[in-house]
């Protein structure tokens, strides 16, 4: 089974109203960033860019969050996101406030910015 498939097949089993915003939030991720490699790890679909885990989401039975691999990117964007339910590294809400898609594209394009960075630091 490929991995994509993991992930729609994670997402199916979910509740209708979990499925819709985290289907959402899939498309965005890969529409910002169409390189992104998706699985799942643990149990959770994480995207993965230039082999580093960069963002990823998760359905819970109080609520749904999304992941960002490094707290940097969560400091820098923390007055966007003071409205929001976080910590240093995933931000908490569920279905009837999602995210703003604004947001998630920020943060995706701020973690794939600081892999760039990470990676070409190693060079």
């Amino acid at each position: 089974m490929s991995k994509t498939n993991e992930v729609l097949i994670y997402l199916e089993n979910l509740p209708a109203d979990k499925k819709i915003i985290l289907e959402k939030i899939r498309k965005l991720i890969l529409q910002l960033v169409p390189t992104m490699d998706e699985r799942l790890s643990r149990g959770v679909p994480f995207f993965y860019y230039q082999g580093k885990r960069a963002v990823g989401f998760r359905s819970s039975k109080t609520h749904l969050s999304f992941f960002i691999m490094e707290g940097n990117v969560l400091k820098k964007l923390q007055n966007e996101i003071a409205h929001l339910n976080f910590s240093s590294t995933v931000i908490r809400f569920n279905p009837e406030n999602p995210i703003p898609e604004v947001v998630i594209e920020k943060l995706v394009l701020a973690r794939v910015q600081e892999i760039e960075g990470q990676l070409s630091k190693k060079k």
